[in-house]
């Protein structure tokens, strides 16, 4: 990391900024938001977690941020070091990412490792669970969560952070980032550059020790984390605005062995650039104009070794992959409230994705005892997205408004290569290319929003969303197993959801939801009959939409604020997934049971300072469909946070203070507990 210097310096002092309700870091950039209007977020910790929130639970990963929210579960992909979660039972592939409204999934695999995802330059996460807007575009099928970027709201404001880590291993990490804007009546500009690296995770004192992993420092588990993000834009009159942004995304990431198996991977690089353009236009009294156009290149390199020396790649299981990936579109939104009361949206949308793949060549080491290996030809992937959206918003009157939205998609895949073993003949080391295909989806919502008294609102809400099939469910032949399908078609669900959520004199916020999703067309890998893989014995399968299920569950979320010192809240889930088709086979990673509380409390003999403390509880979860399940697991954290001297603070903490012993993905143990403590500006 070119920077590594310069953040190794500021790490040392360990300057830390903790983000206030009206500090410089809670400035909300209003062009990368997507909401329906009708529907607000209430003011309970439901929906969104702000700049403020995220510094006060030291949440430095988008997943960790989203897991202090009701209705999401956090998971991983062990065996590529992946953050992923669950909306509702609904996956990362089913509930896409967004940045400021963009998507951002990598093409050929269709999600993306949250993880990367640095919170340090954001100023809220929003969830929509089940009115989602149809201004996203397609691929909503589980709802949307959306990173919000900051925006200057002062003249000048300058925010820092840096912190360092320890554990009962030593020194083990630290981060630091640093914010500078501006805005004056017609410009504002904005810059933020940010560094987290985690030297090794600490496993828990309580570890039993397996055959590849030993306890103490995990193996392989160091991560890097640099992030430049800047922003500049134009606001001539009130209406207007124009906006220019560019983010750069450069990561390693170790990948821990299994604690049992024979998987040693890495990623040396896990890189992302983007470059996007965002404006609004008032086009008359009644018309509002929104313009977004966006560049996205995602380069990531995966090598497999041998063993746990992690230097040799002579057995053919061992690999360099990379993947160069990219993605260019736009979308268009017009506003019009030419009729009294009715607000109606048009979304047009575009996206081009570009997926090209490759086995790297390997060198030859003689001192090392590496053998040459030969390279593969480049193997290139194309999709072309377009998508058109009505979404109208009527106010019947001050206490009724209706929603209705509707969404027309259609997915063309244009190339399709591959390299291998001929899904069809069969023959060995060859590109070739698979057939194309396209599809379409057609979506709808309804929802009536009642505010029957100040402060109090009621939702019920109706729709079909759909979700295309990523490049991998249509193409990856997984080395001859799987017959591709390129005109897979969407998955498709209906959810319904009925939710109230209010407050009492600004003191006791509470939301409530129930809902329940039908998931129809699922797509699930089954065995094509009478046909055989290249040795003639082994079944070939095929991604086919045969699958049924549904999720059911209830959310509730408190916020409680009784005295000036002290704040409380708690978040509650409940879900059942069952599978229509056989009941028996159970839906893995997504605990029944998932709860949070949390507390803020001054301290009153000591001016500007606080006590926190969260706790999480998580029942048990299946990792397998035949019903072998992982410990459920509770953890505690704490922190004391004091502003000392002209904007400077100091904080201190412990996460997993319990040392807890647990895992999120069979296999792959969490860190146990871990110290921090940082000092604090903010300008």
């Amino acid at each position: 990391m070119k920077a590594k210097s310069l953040f190794l310096v500021s790490a040392f002092i360990c300057l830390q900024i903790h983000a206030q309700e009206t500090d410089s870091i809670s400035g909300v950039y209003l062009l990368g938001e997507v909401s329906v209007s009708g529907s607000k977020a209430g003011k309970s910790m439901s929906n969104r977690v702000n700049a403020a929130q995220l510094r006060l639970f030291n949440r430095d990963n988008a997943a960790d941020a989203l897991n202090l929210l009701p209705g999401i579960t956090i998971t991983e992909a062990g065996a590529r070091n992946e953050g992923q979660i669950y909306l509702r039972g609904f996956n990362l592939l089913q509930t896409p990412v967004f940045y400021d409204g963009i998507p951002v999934y990598v093409p050929y695999d269709g999600n993306v490792d949250i993880n990367r995802f640095t919170t340090f330059d954001l100023s809220q996460i929003s969830v929509s669970k089940a009115l989602t807007s149809v201004l996203y575009g397609p691929n909503t099928m589980g709802g949307a969560i959306n990173l919000v970027s900051r925006k200057p709201a002062k003249q000048l404001e300058v925010w820092g952070l840096s912190g360092m880590k320890l554990s009962r291993e030593g020194f083990s990490g630290y981060n630091t980032a640093v914010s500078v804007g501006s805005k004056s009546d017609k410009f504002y500009a904005l810059g933020s550059i940010s560094y987290l690296e985690n030297s090794f995770a600490t496993l828990s004192g309580k570890f039993a020790p397996g055959t590849n992993e030993d306890g103490g420092k995990r193996d392989n588990s160091e991560t890097k984390d640099f992030k430049f993000s800047a922003k500049a834009g134009f606001t001539p009159n009130a209406t207007d605005e124009y906006s220019l942004n560019f983010i750069l995304q450069d990561a390693q990431k170790g990948i821990p062995p299994g604690v049992e198996g024979n998987q040693f991977r890495s990623y040396p690089e896990y890189n992302k650039k983007s470059l996007y353009y965002k404006s609004k236009n008032l086009l008359g009294e009644s018309i509002t104009m929104d313009i977004t156009a966006f560049y996205d290149n995602y380069y990531n390199i995966m090598s497999q070794f041998d063993d746990n020396t992690y230097g040799l790649q002579n057995k053919g299981s061992s690999f360099n992959s990379v993947y160069d990936d990219k993605s260019l579109g736009a979308s268009t939104n017009f506003a019009f409230s030419m009729i009294e009361n009715n607000l109606l949206k048009v979304a047009l949308y575009e996206k081009y994705d570009s997926h090209k793949e490759h086995n790297a060549g390997i060198p030859a080491d003689d001192a090392a005892g590496q053998t040459e290996k030969t390279g593969e030809p480049v193997q290139e992937y194309l999709d072309n997205t377009l998508s058109a959206g009505l979404e109208d918003v009527y106010t019947v009157n001050g206490y009724l408004d209706v929603i209705a939205g509707v969404n027309y998609s259609y997915r063309a895949n244009n190339k399709a290569q591959e390299y291998g073993t001929h899904y069809d003949t069969g023959e060995r080391n060859v590109l070739f290319d698979f057939p194309t295909g396209s599809d379409d989806a057609f979506n709808w919502q309804l929802a009536a929003v009642v505010k029957p008294a100040y402060g109090h609102e009621i939702s019920l809400s109706a729709s079909r969303k759909s979700r295309f099939a990523s490049q991998k469910d249509r193409y990856s032949s997984r080395f001859g197993s799987v017959r591709p399908n390129p005109d897979l078609k969407s998955e498709f669900s209906w959810i319904f959801d009925l939710t109230y959520k209010g407050e009492v004199k600004s003191v006791f916020q509470y939301e409530v939801s129930v809902f329940r999703n039908n998931i129809d067309n699922a797509i699930y890998q089954v065995t094509i009959p009478g046909e055989f893989q290249a040795d003639g014995v082994t079944p070939l399968y095929q991604n086919r939409n045969v699958g049924k299920s549904f999720a059911t569950g209830y959310e509730v979320s408190l916020g409680v604020k009784p005295v000036r010192e002290i704040t409380l809240g708690a978040a509650y889930t409940y879900i059942y997934r069952e599978n229509k088709e056989d009941r028996n086979l159970k839906y893995v990673d997504v605990p029944a049971h998932k709860g949070i509380i949390y507390g803020k409390f001054g301290l009153p003999a000591w001016s500007d300072t606080y006590l926190h403390v969260d706790l999480e509880t998580n029942s048990k979860r299946y990792y397998t469909s035949d019903g072998m399940t992982l410990p459920g697991y509770t953890l505690l954290n704490l922190k004391v946070f004091s502003k000392i001297w002209k904007g400077f603070s100091a904080e201190a903490g412990v996460r997993n203070l319990l040392d807890k012993d647990y895992s999120l993905s069979f296999n792959y143990p969490r860190e146990g507990r871990v110290y921090f403590m940082s000092l604090v500006y903010d300008f």
